[in-house]
């Protein structure tokens, strides 16, 4: 009380017995209230992070051993401990298990300092348990040796792998699960929460600790490995003696140390080096090996080649691992520079320092997954939302960083609202998702900010406090100019408490796909990122103009793909991972266009499903084209397929093998375009597609002023189309029946309505035949009919 020393009118001292906490009857004992001077710890500054040393830090609360514990003067002042006062513990008689326990009463901040530090003097050769329990999980106990009796040993007790656990209690266990020797005594001091700190793997001085190589001892392909003086001791790095590594002929010369038991990153996932490399190094690669996993890779830059720099890498995806046998070194990886030196030392390990968005690059429909994924500031509510980590990590949403979003009392149109000073861009990703846990509420989604009028969708979550998936579509808005998205949580209503809700991976997302999936033509439609198997160079994919715009496929744009005369497996191919899955039912079969120069087998693979319990692939589901030189439409049924899909199966992955059985001898080039499921139209449509669109009406017909459109269906926009082929105007109608459209600014002509559902796929017309009708010169006059393709 040294900070009211002035204060020298009061006249009461008031205790309060367990604060806070409403009345019980609990009794409690108390004496020898006195006023004594500060004494020897006056003036003296609190020491961060100490929990008790015994002297003018005695922070804990013991909530057991208290009764054994005094303190007193140190028994052997000197060497690890030469503290004048500490800790004596008595272990109790006939009690195996008797603890001295520190309860902090509140969950235990171990995000950054988490190395409990202790120093100990034990009469006998033992060992000791320190325990983390309390909290909301699970208990955690670390044993540790005493290496020798009556002396001082300090102990630094890692429990970073708790950095996110709940814990309120730190016990100490002496001789733990052995009962007492009259007169065990035990001395504790200074015990303390410390900070990681990194574990010195290899320094080089004095010879290498690791066995470094060249990858399987070979010399010609992965060079040489030597400890040699320091070539530039400035820096960060003056050391004396460095690794020194000289590589072989391959563009994959590697460097290598073989070390079963060495290698345990379930604590440290990080590894530090220094490295000196020569000019021209651009990349280091680090690679963990296990027998069970295979090569686990981290890539790091090199950014000031000619000087020692300290590069990171960090493990941290890979911690589930624990069988790793040996760590590698690739210097500029895939490129042959046989017989140049690169030097590198103080290789070590600690907690991980990478930033985890390093690197990452914005993905624009995201607008905030609360990680590495913020790519959008909010407006309205911003001083509500924060970073938390995720109260309820499952299946649903194992996201490790989540928003927490405070839903202020008697604010019923509160909103949450990221600004797009760019406009919002619905061509592609028109569908609002997110997922929310909290009440079970109404939502309003809102997009509003541009030129275009303000549209309001309502929706509701439907589960309290778990974590559930909404979904709004917003595909009627395509065209349209909005520039910010809001979210009314218990929208309209005034709630007299505050809220609590917790949002992640809120963005635009692609509508699935339940009717067409690519025709290469519409940017929903088009898929570009093909990768090879086996190798990146087994083939080649581009976007081209149709080399054939005769028969069943007159679009402009297809795909194509090359399947290279590599001399490799015969089954290599090409897969494509989709926006959003595609949406089966019964109905299982997907068709194709393709336009082979040889009459051969394509097969097709669905991959990597979004629907649990689903299975991982359909398997090879391989048929033969039947005509070469000219499109043809190809039918795959997976409900046959060699792993029938559920009515459920979610796909999000198209592989495809052209002639699965060959190796070619010469590159082959094939075309590809309209992939579609079974009575969905995609792309040019075909005269057996005519009988799956409906009835449009326009009137008047003739006109030249104002258009009625009529018996819509499900069409969200009207396409304006002259009779070359160009593209005069879109109009979105969202959900209405019908439109009026004004076309007094057309110039004289006949034109093409097309209606057009949020798939992009022709929903409505009224004439579908090539009927071109002639209608005077001197007015505007539109015809609702097929429209054959975009310009």
């Amino acid at each position: 009380m040294s900070a009211a020393a002035a204060y020298t009118g009061l006249t009461k001292v008031v205790i309060f017995f367990d604060p806070g906490s409403d009345g019980t009857s609990d009794t409690y004992y108390f004496d020898n209230i006195r006023a004594e001077a500060q004494g020897a710890c006056a003036g003296v500054a609190p020491v961060p992070n100490m929990v008790d040393d015994f002297e003018c830090s005695r922070n804990a609360t013991y909530a057991n051993g208290w009764d054994s514990l005094t303190v007193v003067a140190n028994p052997s002042v000197g060497g690890a401990n030469p503290s004048a006062l500490v800790g004596r513990y008595v272990d109790p008689q006939a009690e195996a298990w008797a603890a001295l326990l520190i309860d902090y009463q509140n969950p235990i901040d171990l995000g950054t300092f988490n190395q409990l530090k202790v120093k100990v003097w034990s009469p006998i050769v033992t060992q000791i348990l320190f325990k983390l329990e309390g909290g909301s999980s699970p208990a955690v106990e670390i044993w540790q040796d005493v290496p020798s009796a009556n002396a001082w040993v300090d102990y630094t007790i890692d429990f970073s792998a708790q950095a996110l656990a709940s814990h309120k209690k730190v016990v100490m266990f002496f001789n733990a699960g052995q009962d007492p020797s009259p007169g065990d005594v035990y001395f504790v001091d200074d015990i303390s929460w410390g900070e990681v700190t990194d574990l010195v793997i290899d320094d080089f001085e004095g010879g290498a600790y690791l066995p470094w190589q060249p990858l399987g001892a070979n010399a010609l392909l992965h060079g040489v490995f030597s400890v040699a003086a320091n070539p530039n001791a400035t820096g960060i790095n003056t050391s004396n003696d460095v690794g020194k590594y000289i590589k072989g002929s391959s563009p994959f010369s590697t460097v290598e140390a073989v070390a079963p038991g060495v290698i345990n990153i379930s604590t440290k996932p990080q590894y530090n080096l220094d490295i000196l490399a020569p000019a021209g190094a651009t990349t280091v690669t680090m690679q963990l090996e296990s027998p069970t996993l295979g090569n686990a890779d981290v890539s790091r830059d090199l950014n000031t080649p000619g000087q020692w720099e300290k590069v990171s890498f960090d493990f941290t995806d890979f911690q589930s691992t624990s069988d790793w046998v040996g760590m590698k070194l690739l210097f500029k990886p895939g490129t042959a520079e046989a017989g140049t030196i690169y030097y590198y030392d103080n290789l070590t390990q600690g907690a991980s320092t990478v930033d985890p968005c390093e690197g990452v690059v914005a993905i624009p429909n995201i607008i905030d997954d609360y990680e590495c994924q913020r790519n959008y500031a909010y407006g309205a509510g911003a001083n509500l939302i924060s970073v938390v980590d995720n109260p309820d990590v499952t299946v649903a949403n194992s996201s490790t960083k989540v928003g927490m979003y405070k839903d202020q009392p008697n604010e019923p149109w509160q909103a949450l609202c990221a600004e797009i000073p760019d406009g919002i861009n619905l061509t592609v990703y028109n569908q609002l998702t997110f997922l929310v846990e909290g009440p079970a509420v109404p939502i309003l989604c809102k997009l509003e900010g541009g030129a275009s009028p303000a549209n309001e969708v309502w929706t509701a979550s439907t589960t309290a406090n778990a974590w559930e998936k909404i979904t709004v579509d917003f595909s009627s808005q395509i065209g349209q100019d909005h520039k910010r998205v809001c979210l009314f949580l218990n929208g309209g209503v005034g709630q007299a408490t505050e809220d609590t809700y917790y949002l992640d991976n809120l963005m635009f997302a692609h509508a699935p796909f339940d009717g067409c999936i690519m025709n290469f033509d519409e940017p929903a439609f088009t898929s570009l990122e093909w990768k090879y198997f086996p190798a990146d160079n087994s083939g080649a994919f581009e976007l081209v103009d149709n080399p054939d715009q005769t028969g069943i496929n007159t679009s402009a744009k297809v795909g194509k793909a090359v399947e290279k005369a590599t001399g490799e497996q015969p089954w290599q191919g090409m897969f494509a991972d989709l926006p959003a899955p595609i949406k089966f039912g019964p109905n299982k079969l997907v068709h194709m266009k393709i336009w082979s120069p040889q009459v051969a087998t394509i097969t097709m693979k669905l991959e990597n499903p979004a629907t649990p319990g689903a299975p991982g692939s359909s398997g090879d589901n391989t048929i033969a084209n039947t005509v070469a030189n000219a499109w043809e439409e190809l039918t795959w049924d997976f409900s046959a397929s060699p792993t029938p899909i559920p009515d459920n199966g979610d796909y999000r992955r198209v592989t495809l093998i052209w002639d699965i059985q060959n190796v070619p001898t010469a590159d082959v080039i094939y075309y590809f375009d309209d992939v579609k499921l079974d009575g969905a139209l995609c792309g040019t449509v075909g005269t057996n597609d005519l009988a799956n669109i409906g009835t449009m009406s326009v009137m008047p017909n003739p006109a030249s002023d104002m258009l009625r459109v009529q018996h819509l269906d499900k069409a969200v926009r009207l396409d304006i189309i002259d009779l070359f082929g160009k593209h005069i105007a879109t109009i979105t109608v969202g959900n209405d029946t019908e439109a009026y459209l004004n076309i007094s600014q057309l110039s004289a002509g006949m034109y093409i309505v097309g209606g057009y559902n949020r798939m992009g796929q022709l929903v409505s017309c009224q004439v579908c035949e090539a009927v071109v009708v002639a209608f005077e010169a001197t007015q505007s006059y539109l015809l609702s009919r097929f429209r054959y393709k975009k310009s």
